[in-house]
């Protein structure tokens, strides 16, 4: 089975935070609401706020990418 773009954002966030040095295993999608998926984070450890911020700044471009190139192909 493929997976979501919202899976495939988790994915890309969990190795640009491990590139960062901070290793966060616990960052899932939840497809609950297939048109709002969302990222769900465990938790994060101390002194990592700021590689947080870097990374989640891109959220929205790296997700609004995922669905176009999800909508290209079908």
């Amino acid at each position: 089975m493929n997976p979501t773009p919202a899976e495939r954002v988790a994915t890309i966030l969990r190795d640009e935070f491990a590139a960062h040095g901070v290793r966060l295993p616990d960052i899932r999608a939840d497809l609950s609401d297939p048109h709002q998926p969302r990222l769900e984070l465990g938790t994060v450890p101390l002194g990592t706020g700021f590689a947080l911020l870097r990374v989640l700044m891109d959220y929205q471009r790296l997700l609004k990418a995922e669905r176009a190139r999800s909508e290209r192909r079908g």
